[in-house]
């Protein structure tokens, strides 16, 4: 096996090894669960390369945070976060890719 595939089953199973820590934690004790969330989240923003990315990534989360905080139910956070996911999907992924593809066919035509 190639270095590329054992590296990619270590970090599967520790993806995995690590979902099945959370899960039983946010079944046994959620305020644990949601401190080991927000330390998680801290450390993604902070491997950030610079203060205005981590910026934006902190105004990013506590959108996110209010916004589910309001949802209500665990069904309605569910749907709310597909919400967000494909809202982002079709106003800002979209719109670069084809800005991207319009970039790359006017340097094909030069």
């Amino acid at each position: 096996m190639s270095n590329w595939q054992d590296d990619k089953e270590k970090r599967r199973t520790e993806a995995l090894e690590r979902h099945a820590r959370l899960s039983k934690l946010f079944k046994e004790d959620r305020l644990a669960f949601d401190r080991e969330r927000k330390r998680l989240i801290e450390e993604v923003i902070q491997s950030a390369t610079n203060e205005e990315q981590r910026e934006k990534l902190r105004t990013l989360q506590a959108s996110w945070d209010k916004r589910m905080k309001g949802a209500g139910s665990a069904h309605n956070r569910f749907v709310l976060a597909q919400s967000f996911f494909w809202d982002h999907v079709q106003n800002s992924w979209l719109p670069a890719i084809l800005k991207l593809n319009t970039i790359l066919k006017n340097k094909g035509n030069c």
